[in-house]
């Protein structure tokens, strides 16, 4: 798109993600920065990863089911750059993962997970609070040229307007809460992940779209989202969404 178009995307994705209700849905405002860093940044995927009450890194969000796999993975192996990163307030750089890269040596065991899931390059973004960082945002390309340093400029930008909406609703004063409310954003996403798979089952549709038809039908009528993909999983969701064969 032309210069001037998205930079009014990104402005607006930025009023977005900073201007949230009172009552906002913690995994809803993490789905959206996911999705923004996905559309106005040049990258094929991105990804959330959060630091749930335990101090374990855990996937939260992610573009398409590969970004997911390599959360998860990461998770499961204790190793690669989501974890890094929200664990330190730093950014990473894209970095890669072909064999005697950077990537492979500061992570061997990740590595062929990447190289598997045509990772070029990965980066990332710290989402931090004012006391310490909390999770990360990932950001993938399967093609290059990388990510730029002024796209992840802009991802940063992303994260912290997120991130301010804890603050400006006076919802937490401290790190703990914080971690309370992402720790619920992680349970909310059990529910949803439960429920995009009883959609994408029934009607052979793809994950994303059935995440899609959740968050429109929720919006719609003001539901947390979380409620809506409770009642999904459970058998119990509304007409309108066509569950009954």
């Amino acid at each position: 798109m032309p210069a001037t178009e998205r930079e009014a995307c990104i402005a607006e994705a930025t009023a977005d993600l900073s201007n949230r209700t009172a009552d906002f849905d913690a995994l809803d405002l993490l789905h959206d920065l996911t999705r923004h860093a996905n559309v106005l940044l040049r990258v094929q995927g991105a990804g959330t990863t959060v630091i749930d009450d335990q101090g374990v890194v855990r996937y939260a969000t992610a573009s398409d089911k590969r970004c997911q796999e390599l959360e998860e993975v990461q998770v499961d192996i204790g190793e690669g750059p989501s974890l890094e990163i929200a664990r330190n307030n730093a950014v990473l750089p894209p970095i890669g993962f072909w064999d005697g890269s950077p990537g492979a040596a500061r992570w061997p065991r990740f590595a062929p997970y990447a190289r598997e899931a045509g990772a070029v390059a990965i980066a990332a973004v710290p989402l931090r609070t004012h006391e310490t960082t909390v999770g990360a945002l990932n950001l993938l390309n399967t093609k290059q040229p990388v990510i730029p340093v002024t796209d992840l400029r802009i991802a940063q930008a992303f994260t912290d307007a997120a991130m301010g909406c804890f603050a400006h609703h006076d919802r937490v004063n401290s790190l703990e809460q914080v971690v309370d409310q992402l720790e619920g954003a992680l349970h909310s996403r059990v529910a949803i992940e439960q429920a995009k798979g009883v959609l994408s089952e029934r009607f052979h549709i793809p994950l994303d779209e059935a995440f899609a038809r959740l968050r429109g039908y929720a919006r719609s009528r003001s539901m947390k989202l979380k409620a809506l993909a409770t009642d999904v999983a459970h058998g119990h969701g509304p007409a309108e969404l066509n569950l009954q064969r």
